[in-house]
């Protein structure tokens, strides 16, 4: 049986991931495009039975829908974290309420693409 996870789930943990590798507080939709990629691939590869609500509508939308954590950036196309929520506030909302191994996954999955998306910037950086 599969289990939805809501795309306002993968905003959350990118969020959550990017204050702790970045200390950054918002997302570009490009970037959640990236990871949501990133996501289906590793969740078939590892056999994980769940379907990600991952499309930039999706994404837009679940931000919206959830304006007391979220900001959407129509300009920017970004989203960040609501100036009146912490990180802690995340991930008490949005961390722990889907089946363990699909939190599990999510959370290790989004921490890998965020540390080795650091990673590649500090290469840039250095070249």
């Amino acid at each position: 049986m599969f289990t939805f996870v809501g795309a306002e789930y993968i905003i959350a943990n990118s969020l959550i991931a990017l204050k702790k590798a970045k200390n950054q507080t918002n997302v570009s939709l490009s970037e959640l495009n990236k990871l949501g990629f990133y996501i289906q691939q590793m969740s078939t590869k590892k056999e994980v039975d769940a379907v990600f609500l991952i499309s930039q509508d999706q994404m837009v939308t679940a931000a919206c829908d959830f304006p007391d954590y979220f900001e959407y950036n129509a300009a920017e196309k970004t989203i960040c974290v609501k100036q009146t929520k912490q990180i802690a506030d995340l991930a008490s909302r949005f961390v722990g309420y889907l089946p363990w191994n699909v939190t599990a996954f999510l959370v290790k999955t989004t921490n890998e693409f965020v540390q080795s998306s650091s990673q590649a910037d500090r290469q840039r950086s250095i070249q």
